[in-house]
């Protein structure tokens, strides 16, 4: 029996795709990327913006095209906000909201006749293996925050978490795969400890000392929630690597106040600020929103003034998406698509000079690199500590390999170092 997987949306679909992989071979289930011998396919969706809930449907319709005798299974978050609407489209046999993925073990035994849905309370673990020589765990899910803007508490659920015991245990196991570097992902990891009491920066510390992986990598964490002393810990860690990826949305407080956001600009500055003072090598990403409902030219110039003063890295923009359900859907003074389309392309264009400056701070030095598997014949991909790609001479023998690399040049067009490795 071949299964086939098409994933939509974020890292956390993507490792949670990986784990009911992993269910699946356990079956005797063989994953296949050739639709029309699958027997199953299963489709995990995303519901971030309108055009996620589009793909979605799109990804449905044409892989049902494609192979309309295959059984198709759809999960994710659009199953969660819309399920009506999924239930409906041709070809598809089965729909498996996020709090029944537990469950995919009886789907797959065709066991699961009547499928409990506990609206988001139980706790999936997952962790992503095979397809890179990094791993993504799972520690957190859901969100309590409730932003204006979006679905994801919905679709989601309140936040949660495995305990620290069952963490570690996992990334034990991603240890026997050979990985050497695990992202710690989830929906706000921040948040971590509602469903057991305990604290992210006792996350962190058990994952520091109990286990072997040489890298850990915190992914996106609320400006709020990380602390002082989680920077510490990080910046001085042997294990945790010295990148964080902080949230902004805006540079205006009061489109932060309308976006339900729990910081003001000030906090965000004395944030970065305090990990810069404490590295000039750290990398800090941050995500902005453009074009929400009611933002004037101005409201956009305070942000793009203040990432343009910050000593950030790079930045990962995104248009805002009106999305029905939330409180911002029924905001008046909406964005041009016109207008948000200029304003992303502005801070994107930042963020290129933005990571040029930050990138060319570390040529003529050594730094140390993770090679992955990807490579075009000529050239091998590896990442920095610091969140740096780089490119160096293919050689096999480096893949899954942490090295040190001499660093040459910044190639501004594909925004990656070209390096050179030297063998001892």
């Amino acid at each position: 029996m071949y299964i086939y997987f098409s994933t939509l949306g974020c890292k956390l679909n993507y490792t949670e795709t990986s784990a009911i992989k992993q269910i699946s071979q356990k079956l005797g289930y063989k994953p296949t990327r050739n639709i029309k011998e699958a027997n199953i396919i299963i489709i995990n969706t995303c519901t971030v913006t309108h055009t996620a809930d589009k793909k979605s449907r799109y990804a449905i319709r044409h892989l049902h095209h494609q192979n309309p005798n295959a059984t198709i299974i759809v999960t994710g978050c659009y199953v969660d906000t819309d399920q009506d609407v999924i239930k409906n489209i041709e070809g598809v046999s089965v729909v498996v909201t996020n709090s029944q993925k537990k469950y995919f073990e009886q789907i797959l035994q065709n066991k699961a006749y009547e499928l409990r849905d506990e609206k988001n309370t139980n706790f999936f673990k997952a962790y992503s293996v095979g397809d890179r020589t990094r791993s993504f765990l799972k520690v957190q899910d859901g969100c309590n925050y409730f932003c204006s803007y979006c679905k994801v508490p919905f679709a989601r659920g309140r936040s949660r978490n495995a305990s620290i015991s069952e963490i570690v245990e996992q990334a034990r196991e991603i240890e026997r795969h050979k990985i050497k570097e695990v992202v710690l992902s989830g929906i706000n990891i921040g948040d971590f400890g509602h469903s057991t009491g305990e604290q992210f920066i006792d996350l962190i510390r058990a994952l520091e000392q109990q286990t072997l992986i040489e890298r850990y990598r915190i992914s996106s964490i609320e400006p709020n929630l990380l602390t002082y002393e989680i920077i510490d810990f990080v910046l001085s860690s042997k294990r945790f690597v010295p990148h964080f990826h902080l949230p902004l949305q805006s540079g205006s407080d009061e489109i932060l106040q309308r976006m339900n956001r729990k910081y003001d600009v000030l906090h965000f500055i004395e944030k970065v600020s305090y990990i810069r003072s404490k590295s000039a090598d750290a990398a800090i990403g941050v995500d902005v929103i453009v074009g929400f409902p009611g933002e004037t030219e101005q409201q956009f110039l305070e942000t793009y003034h203040l990432i343009d003063q910050l000593s950030i890295t790079y930045l990962h923009v995104f248009e805002y998406s009106d999305r029905k359900g939330t409180r911002s859907y029924q905001f008046s003074s909406k964005v041009s698509e016109k207008e948000k389309k200029r304003r992303s392309e502005l801070l994107r264009s930042l963020s290129k000079v933005k990571k040029k400056v930050f990138a060319q701070t570390f040529i003529n030095t050594n730094r140390m690199v993770l090679f992955e598997k990807k490579h075009d014949g000529s050239w091998i991909t590896g990442l920095t500590d610091n969140y740096l790609t780089v490119k160096i001479p293919y050689q096999e023998h480096l893949i899954n390999q942490i090295v040190p690399v001499y660093l040459k040049e910044w190639n501004e067009e594909k925004e990656f170092l070209i390096g050179q490795y030297y063998e001892l």
